[in-house]
């Protein structure tokens, strides 16, 4: 593998992550004068309130509660922040609770419950600062009444390996709980709320991230059973009959728009993937490259993308268009995996398998797959790097890259050629960022 390709690689996903750290992206979001807090086009008046709850939840709560905290330092100030397994820590006035992610445990459902009893003790003199990142759906989990919670937890594994889009794992995953798809917004009212929110969904769509929890949802009961019928999932008892009750009109649907708690609840977002990958734009062209944004909109079938950036690179080396080389091609989106037999490795790592395969002899040419939050799928990397080296380079070390990639392995093949990209937890989650550098 080219090293300075790889470095360089690292250092523009780098520039990326830097522009969407949690805490920089709360105090850009918000300005205090005294008394006064500006968020977007409103003004609160701080010195109205008796109380200021906060409830954050995702793998970026705690940097994005611990600005916040500075920022209304002198104010009366409580709450939680959920983050996942890992990425905790101590706050002063806001008390931290961890959980899991992506298939929610026991800790999530204590976690519903604290929040649910914080937002009932808070009245119309309140504010309510729900600071909203990536992973929040499987954090905090409050299932309706009657719903299992193990049949609960058992949906979400099924949903996550069945290759259904984040939009449709969410909009199952507000049918089935009370805290989503509007639920805290209720929960808070007759509060004023303010929610900023940390985007890890493609488009940004503010009823999708951690399943849209205090913004009206336009999914309903016959959305889910289409989902389900789609990826032919097998629902056990107590979420089929919540399924049948909500197609018959028996259960109440999700919030709509209209309803009057969402009068008094503004929601910003504070950050997304169009943000990291215009700072990694900025980075590779202040480092010689001619830069091309493709789209922060890429989705679907992992090795099916990878294919089309070695096809961009082909035309690169052969032709050098879109642009004359050296060039950087940048992209960011989520795409997915269909697991059907078990090996170790995660939607990035998948991607860049697949472009060693079709780049395989390609030379001058590089490409990066990599999850903002720093974490690929079950792995303890952020994604992987792949040129046309590295298939050979796994043959070398009797890796086989087409039958790992088949067994959806490919952990373990750039374990083995020194390749993963592994940066630690970085505290932030605005999806993937994909950079293709030819030289």
């Amino acid at each position: 593998m080219h090293n300075g390709l790889k470095e360089n690689a690292a250092e523009i996903f780098k520039s990326a992550i830097e522009a969407v750290e949690p805490s920089v992206a709360v105090k850009r979001a918000l300005a205090r004068d005294k008394n006064t807090l500006q968020v977007g086009n409103r003004s609160y008046d701080l010195g109205q309130y008796q109380k200021i709850y906060v409830i954050a939840f995702g793998k970026a709560s705690v940097p994005m509660a611990k600005a916040l905290d500075e920022i209304l330092y002198d104010l009366p100030l409580q709450g939680l922040a959920i983050t996942k397994y890992g990425l905790g820590g101590q706050l002063e006035r806001i008390e931290v609770y961890e959980a899991a992610h992506p298939v929610p445990d026991e800790n999530s459902l204590k976690a519903g419950q604290m929040v649910k009893e914080i937002l009932s003790k808070a009245g119309e003199d309140d504010l309510v600062i729900f600071l909203i990142s990536g992973g929040g759906s499987s954090l905090f989990a409050l299932p309706r009444k009657d719903v299992s919670f193990k049949e609960f937890v058992k949906l979400h594994e099924a949903l996550l390996t069945s290759g259904a889009t984040i939009k449709e794992i969410n909009t199952v995953r507000k049918h089935l709980s009370t805290v989503k798809g509007g639920g805290l917004a209720r929960m808070a009212f007759p509060a004023q709320s303010i929610s900023l929110v940390l985007s890890d969904v493609v488009g940004d769509p503010l009823d999708v991230v951690a399943s849209g929890p205090t913004v009206p949802d336009s999914s309903t009961f016959e959305d889910f059973n289409d989902i389900v019928e789609r990826y032919h999932i097998t629902l056990l008892p107590s979420i089929s009959r919540l399924l049948e009750d909500g197609l018959n009109g028996l259960v109440e649907e999700t919030l709509k728009a209209g309803n009057p708690v969402f009068d008094i609840c503004y929601n910003k977002l504070i950050g997304t993937n169009c943000i990291a990958l215009d700072a990694a734009a900025k980075k590779a062209s202040q480092m010689g490259y001619n830069t091309l944004l493709l789209s922060s909109y890429i989705t679907g079938e992992s090795k099916e993308i990878a294919k089309v950036f070695s096809a961009l690179g082909r035309n690169e080396l052969l032709h050098a268009k879109p642009m004359s080389r050296p060039s950087c091609i940048l992209a960011g989106g989520e795409t997915t995996v269909a697991v059907k037999n078990g090996g170790k490795g995660g939607r990035c790592q998948e991607m860049a398998l697949s472009f060693a395969i079709e780049a395989e002899g390609l030379e001058d040419i590089l490409f990066l797959a990599a999850g903002t939050d720093g974490i690929d799928g079950p792995t303890d990397a952020a994604g992987a790097f792949a040129d046309g080296d590295s298939v050979e380079k796994g043959s070398m070390k009797g890796l086989d890259a087409r039958s790992m990639l088949n067994s959806h392995d490919s952990y373990n093949f750039f374990d083995g050629i020194g390749d993963l990209h592994k940066i630690g937890q970085t505290g932030t989650n605005v999806m993937d960022i994909y950079i293709l550098l030819v030289e």
